[in-house]
This record gives C-alpha cells, sequence and structure tokens, in this order.
C-alpha cells in the first residue's frame, strides 16, 4: 500500500486586523496559494478558512471564495469547520462552542455545498472534555500536533495513523500532525520532506502523514513570499509529489476516515503545542525553562527527555496577564447577559446581531502573547472591545427598549475571590475593583463602542533578555532559505532597551500614588521613583448608594504615607443619563505627625484608535494642542481634553483646583513576528496635589470626568 500524505492548511486574520495587513496577505499568500494549488487537480488538500476571514474575503477579495469553491467543486480539496470566529475553544460557554462551531458548518454548506466533517482546533489548545462539544456539532475528526500525542505516551513511531478518543461515550478521531513537517515546509527545500516521509515509509507499511498548519506560512510570513512563489518552492513541491506518486498519495481526511482504521484509542491531555505551552509560563520560568533545555540539548538527549519536558497550560495566560483575564471575563459576563433575555421572541433580530457581536469577541488573538504581538497589540484588544460592547447595546435595545436605566452589581467579576462593582446606564458603564486599589478598571463608552480603559501595563518578558544582550540582529533568515518565526532574527526598534521599564501595577484609573515632591516625571515615568504610600493595589472597603438618578461608589482605606496613618476616601457618582463620572477625594491625617507628599491620582485613557494623528490633548489656558506621543508637564492646570479631529469621541478631565499635571504615552516592548517594537498602550493623565496635613487635618478635591460622542 501507498504511503498517504493529507496536507490542511489553516488560514486565519484575527477580527480587528488592519484591511491592508489582510490585503496584503491575500496578495502575497493565499490568491497565489490558491492559484498554483489548482493547477495540480490531483493533489487534494485540506483547507480551514475561519469564519471571520471568510466574512472579509467575501467582501473583499471574492476570488478567494471562488477559487475555493471551484477546488471543491472538483473533489480537489476538502473544508474544515471550526468555531466560526477562531475562539480558544475551551475556554467560552459551553453552548457559545457549539453555536460558532454549527455558524461555520452552516456557512460552508451554503457556500460551497459541503458538510465539512473535522474541525480545526484554534492554537491546538486542547482540554479532554472537548470530544463531547465536537460530537454535539457535527465533527467527526480534528488535528492537533503530534505533540499532544507524545505528551500522552504515544511514542513517535506510532504517530503516523490517527487515533480515536472520547468523552462521556461522545467519540472523536484525532489525527496528529507531523512536527518535522511543520518546520519543514516550505523553509527546507522540498527534497528534503519528501526524503523524510520516504525514509518513514520504507519501515513503515502504509503510514499516514498529516500536515496540518498556518497557511500564512506560504507567503505572508517573513522572508516567505519571494521563497515560495518567485524562486517556486510550491511548484517544485507539488511537481515532487508528482514525481513520487508511486508510493505517495494525497488525501482528504474524510477519506482516512473511510479508508484506514484507527491506531488505537488515546486520552490527550490539556496542552496546546509546544511553543504554546512555553509562552504561557510566567517570564522567569520561561527562561528558566530555556535552560534547563539547552543543558538537555548539550548532553544530546533532547528527544530522549522531550515527551516529559513541557511548559505550561493556556489558561495561566489569564494569571499571567490580568488585562487578558478582565478581558475574558468580560467576554463571560456579556455572554450570561446574552442568555438571560435570548429567548425574548419579541427582539429576536436585535439578539442575533447581539450573538454575533459576542461571537465576534470571542476571536483569540488578542488574549495570549507569544511570537506574535496579540495582546500587545492595541488595535486587537479594542476590537475585542467594541463587539463584546456592541453586544451589551444591543442586549439593553432588546431587554429595556428605549428605556433609561441606571443599574449597580456587585459580583465576583473576574474569578479572583473578591468582589468588584459594575454601575452603567444607557450610555456608559464603569467597572471597580475595590481589592486592588479601589480601581477604575474599565469605563466604556456605549455610545461609540470603546473601552477607555484598554491599557496594559509593562512586564517582564524572557525575551527581553535578547534585547538586553543585542540590538543588531538580521530580520530574518538565510538569503536561501527563509526561517520560521520560531527561528529567525528580529529587527530592533530603536531605544527598544531603554524602555525595557517594568509596571508596579496595573495601568488603570483612580491609581492612587504617594511620592516626595523630589520625584520628576522622567522618574515616574521610568518607575524609577519610591512610593510613599501603602494603597497601591491595596484592598478598599466599599458600600453603593443607589437612587433613581445617580448610583454612589464609596471606596475606603486606611493606610499610611511616609510611615504616618492616612484615611483615604473617594466617592464616585455614575448618573441615570450621563457618561460622566464625579469623582470626589478627602484624604485626612489620622497620625501625630505632619503628612507633607504628593498625591496623584492615576488615570490611564485611550481613544479607539490608540495614539492616531487624528487625537490631540489640549490644557485649558495653555496653546496650542499636544500630540498624544509627547510629554506634557503643567504646574496649574484645571482641565485637560483629549479632541478628535473627526469629532467622533473626545474626553475632558477638570479639577476642582489648580494642580500640576503629567501627561505621557505608555508605550510596552514587544515581539512580533518581524520586530522587537514599542506599542502605544494608553496615555497616562496624572494630577499632583501637594499634601500638607497637620494632625487631624483633611484635604477634599473632586475631579470630573466626562465622555463625549
Amino acid at each position: 500500500m501507498k504511503a498517504d500524505l493529507a496536507l490542511a492548511l489553516h488560514f486565519h486574520q484575527p477580527v480587528g486586523n488592519f484591511d491592508s495587513v489582510i490585503e496584503r496577505a491575500c496578495d502575497n499568500c493565499y490568491i497565489p496559494f490558491l492559484e498554483t494549488v489548482r493547477k495540480y487537480p490531483s493533489i487534494k488538500m485540506n483547507f480551514h478558512f475561519t469564519g471571520c476571514l471568510f466574512e472579509w474575503v467575501e467582501q473583499n477579495r471574492p476570488e478567494v471564495i471562488e477559487l475555493v469553491r471551484k477546488m471543491v467543486k472538483k473533489n480537489q480539496v476538502e473544508i474544515i469547520s471550526g468555531g466560526f470566529y477562531e475562539p480558544i475553544l475551551p475556554v467560552i460557554p459551553e453552548k457559545d462552542r457549539i453555536k460558532q462551531i454549527k455558524l461555520l458548518n452552516d456557512y460552508i454548506f451554503k457556500k460551497f455545498s459541503f458538510k465539512p466533517q473535522g474541525a480545526w482546533i484554534a492554537e491546538r489548545v486542547w482540554e479532554p472534555f472537548l470530544p463531547s462539544t465536537l460530537e454535539d456539532s457535527g465533527i467527526k475528526y480534528v488535528i492537533l500536533d503530534d505533540t499532544h500525542f507524545l505528551y500522552s505516551g504515544v511514542p513517535k513511531d506510532k504517530t503516523y495513523g490517527y487515533y480515536t478518543t472520547e468523552d462521556n461515550a461522545k467519540h472523536l478521531a484525532v489525527f496528529p500532525s507531523d512536527k518535522v513537517l511543520r518546520y519543514n515546509m516550505p523553509f527546507h527545500l522540498p527534497e528534503e520532506t519528501i526524503n523524510y516521509m520516504k525514509n518513514i515509509a520504507s519501515g513503515n507499511a502504509s503510514p499516514l502523514f498529516v500536515y496540518g498548519d498556518d497557511g500564512e506560512k506560504f507567503g505572508e510570513w517573513p522572508g516567505t513570499h519571494k521563497w515560495v512563489f518567485q524562486e517556486k518552492w510550491l511548484e517544485n513541491f507539488l511537481d515532487a509529489i508528482m514525481q513520487n506518486a508511486e508510493w505517495l498519495n494525497t488525501v482528504k481526511l474524510s477519506e482516512v476516515l473511510e479508508n484506514r482504521a484507527p491506531e488505537g484509542r488515546v486520552y490527550l491531555s490539556a496542552v496546546s503545542y509546544e511553543e504554546m505551552c512555553e509562552w504561557a509560563l510566567p517570564a522567569d520560568t520561561q527562561v528558566w525553562m530555556e535552560s534547563v533545555k539547552s543543558d538537555i540539548k548539550f548532553l544530546g538527549k533532547q528527544d530522549f527527555y522531550k515527551p516529559f519536558i513541557r511548559g505550561g497550560f493556556w489558561r495561566n495566560f489569564l494569571s499571567k496577564y490580568p488585562e487578558s483575564n478582565h478581558m475574558h471575563k468580560k467576554m463571560i459576563y456579556v455572554s450570561r447577559k446574552l442568555e438571560k433575555v435570548y429567548d425574548n421572541k419579541n427582539s429576536k433580530s436585535f439578539l442575533e446581531q447581539a450573538e454575533k457581536e459576542l461571537f465576534r469577541g470571542q476571536c483569540n488573538c488578542a488574549y495570549w502573547h507569544g511570537v506574535f504581538g496579540g495582546l500587545y497589540l492595541f488595535k486587537l484588544r479594542s476590537a475585542v472591545y467594541e463587539h463584546l460592547i456592541k453586544s451589551e447595546v444591543l442586549i439593553d435595545k432588546a431587554s429595556l427598549e428605549k428605556k433609561d436605566f441606571l443599574n449597580a452589581e456587585i459580583l465576583d467579576f473576574n474569578g479572583d475571590g473578591f468582589d468588584e462593582i459594575i454601575v452603567e446606564n444607557r450610555k456608559m458603564a464603569a467597572y471597580f475593583s475595590p481589592a486592588e486599589g479601589g480601581i477604575l478598571k474599565e469605563l466604556d463608552s456605549k455610545e461609540v463602542w470603546c473601552n477607555l480603559i484598554n491599557s496594559l501595563s509593562r512586564k517582564k518578558e524572557a525575551y527581553h533578555k535578547k534585547i538586553l544582550e543585542s540590538a543588531n540582529q538580521d530580520a530574518v533568515g538565510s538569503e536561501n532559505e527563509p526561517k520560521t518565526i520560531h527561528d529567525a532574527g528580529r529587527k530592533f526598534e530603536e531605544n527598544a532597551a531603554m524602555h525595557l521599564n517594568y509596571d508596579k501595577c496595573g495601568r488603570y484609573s483612580l491609581v492612587d500614588h504617594f511620592f516626595s515632591p523630589g520625584v520628576n516625571i522622567d522618574a515616574f515615568s521610568d518607575e524609577k521613583y519610591e512610593e510613599t504610600g501603602n494603597f497601591l493595589s491595596a484592598e478598599y472597603d466599599f458600600a453603593i448608594k443607589k437612587n433613581a438618578d445617580k448610583v454612589l461608589v464609596v471606596l475606603k482605606r486606611n493606610g499610611r504615607v511616609s510611615g504616618d496613618e492616612v484615611s483615604l476616601i473617594k466617592e464616585i457618582n455614575v448618573f441615570k443619563n450621563k457618561s460622566e463620572c464625579l469623582i470626589k477625594y478627602v484624604i485626612t491625617n489620622k497620625s501625630g505627625n505632619a503628612v507633607n507628599s504628593i498625591f496623584a491620582p492615576e488615570f490611564n485613557l485611550t481613544m479607539p484608535l490608540a495614539d492616531s494623528d487624528r487625537y490631540f490633548f489640549t490644557v485649558k489656558g495653555h496653546k496650542p494642542p499636544f500630540s498624544f506621543k509627547e510629554k506634557i508637564i503643567q504646574n496649574e492646570a484645571v482641565q485637560i481634553t483629549a479632541g478628535d479631529t473627526e469629532s467622533k469621541l473626545s474626553f475632558d478631565l477638570s479639577f476642582s483646583e489648580k494642580c500640576g499635571l503629567w501627561v505621557f504615552p505608555l508605550k510596552t516592548v514587544s515581539q512580533s513576528e518581524k520586530a522587537y517594537e514599542l506599542n502605544y498602550q494608553s496615555s497616562v493623565i496624572l494630577p499632583r496635589i501637594a499634601l500638607e496635613l497637620n494632625p487631624s487635618e483633611k484635604k477634599e478635591f473632586t475631579f470630573v470626568l466626562k465622555i463625549s460622542a
């Protein structure tokens, strides 16, 4: 019998990605790949396009759909389903998993007259209960990495076939994707891949080789377009398959299920691909693991030990990055909101739209970070919040029609064992966390679907060590063969190493700082100063009071400033039909000594398009306006306004008395597939009030934060 080769290509672009990026991927990768493969009708393939990419190409590059349709019609290509908007399936609610998969099943059947049997597992994040979800969604098989099987005790030489698994007697076929093929294609000459398979086939009767990986490797990854198309790697590879047809046969995965028996039953542990497991580790642990792997490699035993060495678990991204956890819990919160009203038949159209927006907000790319920008990319996080807030607005319309409302809710929103407070009306929503410093973590404008506190703090990453060690590496591999994005060097954005500062706490709003008068803006922005109070990230007592027109949130802590006891109370008023917060601070010296300090409540605020040139700051009494990209230092300020040349959104922060004011852009250093780069995260706005309090003396002042859309 012949060896079988199942080629499965996964094509995806994140929800919210720039049109220009997707256009480039179409022109450099998708269209030339499909046009080339179509010339070889006897070579069968399996394609997975995410629903979000299907939606985009249908509107902007319909020729992609037409090319795929022709290949499906000629029985050359099998279409694989999955979650429509490419969610990490285990971390979205069960009902959403099934609906997302069925949504893509239906789309595929409608567009291609094909009923899919397989599903692509986003980022191959597997958890053992998934067979139940997948069978309930009409799915018969999935593709995972051979690494999943190695971690579960299956030796490498037993991965040239497929297995069955189950959950509560709900069955699924699981195909192991060969890592050697994934790392060879297209980064090595075609004959190396052919020789690898030929060598395995010589000692194994009719092996099954499965290649399942990103389609973007064939033209969109750095250095690959020239190699794959101009230097004809793809044509040469397809020609090589044809030339070896006497022993190598290409197959669709549904054909494998029909013609081959499984190798046996396997139960796979909760893992993803090897690199993802490493990225999920805390930075210091990741560096430690790299050192262990290096030691084992030096001993020449990496293959011997590999099945027993693995990194973390995908869900650890939610502890590694609190901002990801907050975004994830927002998604869960909206899903539960929708579930409560979904049976309202009078508002079916609104609720169907709300569900679609929720699903868009479940796209995985903004929830984690590895070799791609992911969570660090403001644009992707903004898209998640935009769609989740849109979903909430539609839920409001469905359940309340045009009525004004004002709600206050106390719940453990983020699953940390402490209660949060959510206050919302038709125009805005505010999320407070008493246990994390009495902070304002999220501030939503429902009128423009934007979270104005969409920031990411500066954190240590394992790859920062490379930035410190060198700032002059090549962007891609050798001239002859490109490297994978895991192996390629990256360009360094100028002065990236100078920005490796790590934040003491999350970058939210109402973050209460105390420091000495000698601290300047550079020391503060670089985190090279001493905090003299113990209020950051500390637990505050809280209470809420509500009447028909407003909700009052009271946050209180007795702490210390330079060793002296100080009481801090902040009262936040949210009104029924306004997009504003009235914030009152009362600071009282409870000690027998005089307290002299700078008090600075930090605000991190953003606009929908980050630091776009269309945005500007104005400080009342000062002309001209400031760019979002520059530092602002004012000694006497009473108001700062963020403006928009297109007049779609602005916000004002005004003070009850003149105070010092610092403003600066917060930038993180992160890696992408091409570079180590600086990414804007938010604008830090820091009013500074000089405190000179005698024993028992108190100081009161107010801020008004107003959103205009």
